[in-house]
């Protein structure tokens, strides 16, 4: 994912997938909200890493380091903007 339209549009697609799930009542709030937490912690750790993977910032073993928090803030330079 080094092109950065890609990766905003794999980050944006699944959010606005929810939203239309829930906007037309095919989950109620208790499955939204379970599958909002493993879009934040889960997928967007896992792009994310693989958006600094393959620039070459971190290793594959330091992917899984950005579930903590305030880590991603390191590297905002290189996710969003570059």
């Amino acid at each position: 994912m080094r092109n950065i339209k890609y990766y905003y549009l794999a980050i944006i697609i699944p959010l606005g997938i929810l939203v239309l799930l829930i906007n037309f009542k095919l989950i109620n709030s208790t499955v939204f909200t379970i599958l909002l937490f493993v879009y934040a912690l889960i997928y967007r750790t896992y792009t994310d890493g693989k958006r600094l993977l393959e620039k070459g910032i971190i290793t594959k073993n330091q992917i899984w380091k950005l579930l903590v928090p305030g880590t991603r803030i390191e590297y905002f330079k290189e996710l969003y903007i570059k």
